[in-house]
């Protein structure tokens, strides 16, 4: 089988990286079941890795495979549902959903069935292969753990109990969707999402690029102009009622933190069920604790998990009764269930080990970082960090609480982090000389942690909150503290 290398891999096209081949397995809606779980845990068997990953778009990656996956392995991933069947619409990612739709006290609207559509779709227009393999899809039930501030290309954000509201990823690299000034009925958003699909796939073919890097759909609407693109859409629809893009300011207010809102134990829609937000520490999921969940997803829920754009898992329908005997066997598995566990804070991409680009390795300094964390320090409130080996940002799109850079100033030196805190002014930030070794950073971490519990207002006050009403000053102390 001939195998094209890719930038952003699928299961059938991996990529290179600095660890070896790096692929993905693209998992619809973020669900699986028992029978999936056992096959990705096969999966890893043969393939000799200890571990994969949860990414932040709610897939799993394989990374330091030795060689591509054997022909009859890729047809029993297909089977259970784990690889598109056609190769040529594998790499179009999978359409995130709110993880927790279905059993979302506070949702609008479960949109499984939407994204069920999207997928039949999908599998029936192999012409739509040639979009870009960052193309991505997101849909909004409006219910408590939200993902409209995801940094999607179309979001559809439930608004009413038949009613979406369109977003577009029109803005720069990592920005969230904004509203475009269309009000869909649960009946139009598959037409729609069609029509926009085959309007870029038109703009591709207009504009064409390199075929491992092609146009992304902010670049066609550039291309054209929102009006413009809109009309194109239109002539898509062919009948439909009549729609004008405009571009309008995100409604922030709708725009929350979801990043650990789901871990921990939560009430459901449906009467005495509750569901189980699981901490997955870098996104990291080993054999056996794919295994343990599937099974106590079987034996105790209704045989399913959920993953999350926040690289944890999701097990629903566990009936109160049984509420103790699960975290039980959770916390057997080696995993955490609280928000404020030193293992929820972080995200660290692939780092030196894993990418070329990278000044320093960020998943070792992370879990030096978590484990430093965890015997010092009690933590209250949620906090995120982010380490990220380059200005790329991968892992994590949105500005963090505290985010360490990598920097390497030349290949004689070795990697260290520049730091940056939310809050922190970017006059304040050039100002500041502050470059920590890795070996410094659990410790400088340490302070600043320290620093805001003892001067925070209360309890209650977040650490962006706390930063974000520092002077100048005060902010640059802080910085020149650690």
């Amino acid at each position: 089988m001939s195998v094209e290398r890719s930038i952003c891999p699928d299961i059938y096209h991996p990529a290179v990286a600095r660890d070896g081949l790096l692929t993905r397995l693209r998992i619809p809606g973020g669900v699986l079941n028992e029978f999936q779980c056992l096959a990705i845990a096969q999966l890893l068997e043969s393939t000799g890795l200890e571990y994969l990953q949860v990414t932040n778009r709610a897939n799993l990656q394989l990374r330091g495979l030795a060689q591509d996956l054997a022909p009859d392995l890729l047809t029993r991933l297909a089977d259970c549902g784990l690889a598109a069947i056609d190769p040529a619409v594998d790499g179009i990612r999978n359409m995130m959903l709110s993880p927790t739709t279905g059993f979302d006290a506070q949702e609008l609207i479960d949109v499984r069935p939407l994204a069920e559509a999207w997928y039949e779709y999908l599998t029936h227009h192999p012409e739509l292969g040639v979009l870009s393999t960052k193309f991505s899809v997101g849909v909004d039930g409006g219910g408590t753990v939200g993902i409209i501030d995801r940094p999607n290309d179309i979001t559809l954000l439930a608004v009413s109990d038949n009613g979406f509201s369109l977003h577009l990823g029109i803005g720069e690299r990592g920005d969230a969707p904004v509203p475009v000034g269309v009000r869909l009925t649960l009946a139009e958003c598959l037409p729609m999402l069609v029509a926009i699909a085959q309007s870029y796939r038109q703009g591709i073919e207009l504009l064409g690029g390199d075929a491992r890097r092609k146009p992304r759909l902010r670049d066609v609407v550039r291309h054209w102009g929102l009006t413009g693109f809109s009309e194109i859409v239109q002539r898509e629809l062919a009948g439909s009622r009549r729609f004008i893009f405009k571009n309008l300011a995100p409604d922030r207010e709708s725009y929350g933190e979801n990043g650990d809102r789901h871990l921990g134990v939560h009430q459901q829609s449906q009467t005495g069920f509750y569901y189980l937000g699981i901490v997955l520490p870098l996104g990291r999921w080993t054999i056996d604790q794919i295994e343990g969940l599937g099974k106590i997803a079987a034996r105790y829920g209704s045989g399913h998990i959920r993953l999350t754009p926040w690289q944890n898992i999701i097990v629903p329908d566990i009936n109160e009764r049984d509420l103790a005997r699960v975290q039980e066997l959770i916390t057997d598995l080696g995993l955490v269930q609280t928000a404020n566990h030193p293992s929820s804070l972080l995200r660290a991409c692939a780092g030196a080990t894993g990418c070329q680009f990278a000044a320093t390795d960020t998943q070792a300094d992370a879990i030096d970082l978590a484990n430093y964390l965890a015997a010092k320090f009690s933590l209250d409130r949620p906090l995120n960090i982010h380490f990220s080996g380059c200005d790329k940002s991968c892992a994590q799109h949105d500005r963090a609480d505290i985010t360490l850079w990598g920097h390497q100033p030349n290949p004689e030196q070795s990697g260290s982090y520049r730091l940056s805190i939310a809050g922190l002014t970017a006059e304040a930030e050039q100002e500041s000389s502050d470059i920590l070794p890795p070996e410094r950073v659990p410790i400088a971490i340490g302070q600043l942690i320290d620093t805001y519990h003892d001067h925070r207002l209360n309890p209650q006050e977040s650490f962006r909150a706390f930063t974000s009403r520092q002077s100048l000053a005060q902010l640059q102390q802080i910085l020149h503290a650690v």
